[in-house]
């Protein structure tokens, strides 16, 4: 089976972490993985943190298997320091006996940042770095201690070779490769909600759930949002087809409706923040693009390309155009067979 995390740079035993990281949602703790593999490659065991005050992965791993010298750890964040709330990993690390970390990010957390991989270097052990693994599984982290806010909006878009976001002239709903739309399930696996336009949700139907092979035994799903605004035309039949879907409008609450005007994006923001929601996931038409951008929401972008050109469709417009010049900056780039990813982060 293709790991198609593998297609961003990591390698299979940081991949298979990634993913196992992704399948719980420890809030409010970060989502962790773990895997080990002994000195031939092979997969010794897989582990993840599911819960706050349960044993981190690292623990987990030491827990279902006899560790070697010779084997390798990888670790998608910084092992933690500190031990007031869990034992330190970093010295379960030591006393395990190992001597090969692979790390996927530091740890923002000012109780470890950097610390455990000073100690562990100490210790005559090898760490090594695998960058960007917890920002794929953690979007929010960085945001959260570094500008002290704790939501993140990332944008994902899919486009043509000539930027149309829709193709007129296809019955198709996908304009990127299969490669492009698996990365984009793994990014929803990693938001607390999706959030779309009522333009999307009445002309694309769309399921928005996750349907990738190795995340099939999830145990948190994302929560479908639909920006629904002032008019009610259509409202209740949308709510009544979309029961899992919750919509945002002007109407008062009740059953899957909200009662939250969506005029003003501050007041979906707090709508948010009162659900404890960290990471959000916005994959809505332009209107919606623009509308976040425009109000200077976006902290990340992924966008996808593909290799063909659209006669007949919605452009993305110049507002993300523009965005992108003045507000953004490259972060990475990878080539997905015939697709072309760009990952941006705001200046």
């Amino acid at each position: 089976m293709v790991n198609n995390l593998e297609f961003l740079g990591f390698s299979k035993p940081m991949a298979l972490a990634m993913v196992e990281a992704l399948k719980v949602n420890p809030y409010p703790n970060p989502r962790v993985g773990a895997t080990l593999v002994d000195k031939h490659g092979g997969v010794k065991a897989i582990s993840n943190h599911s819960k706050k005050g349960q044993n981190h992965a690292e623990l987990n791993i030491f827990k279902q298997v006899e560790v070697s010298d010779s084997d390798t750890l990888y670790v998608t964040l910084e092992p933690c320091f500190h031990s007031d709330t869990s034992p330190s990993c970093a010295l379960e690390i030591i006393k395990s006996g190992i001597k090969n970390v692979v790390i996927g990010d530091l740890d923002f957390d000012k109780r470890t940042n950097g610390k455990s991989l000073t100690l562990l270097k100490d210790n005559n052990i090898s760490v090594k770095m695998e960058s960007n693994a917890n920002n794929v599984i953690n979007p929010y982290y960085h945001t959260m201690h570094t500008q002290d806010r704790n939501i993140h909006y990332l944008l994902k878009i899919g486009m043509s070779k000539n930027e149309f976001i829709t193709d007129n002239t296809s019955d198709s709903k996908y304009i990127t490769n299969k490669i492009s739309l698996n990365i984009a399930h793994y990014l929803r696996a990693s938001a607390d909600c999706i959030v779309i336009g009522k333009n999307t949700l009445v002309n694309d139907n769309p399921k928005l759930n996750i349907r990738i092979n190795e995340l099939t035994d999830l145990d948190h799903r994302p929560l479908p949002i639909v920006l629904w605004g002032e008019k009610t035309e259509l409202l209740e039949a949308s709510m009544k087809k979309f029961p899992n879907f919750t919509f945002l409008s002007e109407m008062h609450s009740f059953d899957n409706n909200v009662n939250c005007s969506t005029k003003s994006l501050d007041n979906v923001e707090e709508y948010l923040l009162d659900m404890n929601f960290r990471n959000i996931f916005i994959e809505g038409g332009r209107t919606v693009i623009d509308s976040f951008l425009s109000n200077n929401k976006i902290d990340s972008i992924y966008e996808f390309k593909s290799s063909i050109s659209i006669k007949n469709g919605m452009s993305i417009g110049e507002t993300y155009k523009e965005n992108i010049k003045n507000h953004f900056l490259t972060r990475s780039e990878y080539q997905l067979n015939d697709n072309f990813l760009t990952t941006y982060t705001k200046n």
